[in-house]
C-alpha cells in the first residue's frame, strides 16, 4: 500500500517539475505572468481594454518598460535618461510632474481617473 502512495507522489512531483520548466512556452519571460496577476488585481496592461499601463502609470503603447524594443527609438531620438534607464519623456524620479501628465491625457481621453500606478 505504501508503494502505490509513493508511486503517486513520484508521479505527480515529476508531472509539478515538467510543468514548472516548460512553463508558457519558450518566448515567455515571466511578463506574461506577471501581466495576469497585476490584470487579476484590476490594473495591468491594457487597462480596461484600454491603451494604459497601470503598473508604470502611462499609456501602454510608449512603456519602455513594458516593451524593451520601443527604447531604441528614443534613443536615438536622444529622449533617454541613462540614469534611470527609461526614456526622459517617461522619467517620473527626474520629473514627477510627467506622471501627472499622463494621468490627466488618460482623464482627458476616458473622462475618469486612471488606477492608481503600483
Amino acid at each position: 500500500m505504501t508503494s502505490v502512495f509513493y508511486r503517486g507522489a513520484l508521479l505527480a512531483l515529476v508531472a509539478g517539475v515538467a510543468l514548472a520548466v516548460t512553463g508558457c512556452g519558450p518566448g515567455d519571460t515571466g511578463k506574461v505572468a506577471k501581466a495576469q496577476k497585476t490584470e487579476a488585481k484590476g490594473g495591468g496592461h491594457n487597462y480596461k481594454g484600454r491603451d494604459w499601463c497601470a503598473e508604470h502609470g502611462m499609456p501602454e503603447s510608449i512603456c519602455v518598460q513594458c516593451d524593451s524594443k520601443l527604447a531604441k527609438k528614443y534613443k536615438d531620438k536622444g529622449d533617454w535618461c541613462d540614469e534611470h534607464d527609461v526614456p526622459k519623456s517617461q522619467c517620473f524620479k527626474c520629473d514627477p510632474k510627467l506622471r501627472e501628465k499622463f494621468a490627466q491625457e488618460y482623464r482627458d481621453k476616458y473622462g475618469e481617473d486612471p488606477p492608481a500606478a503600483e
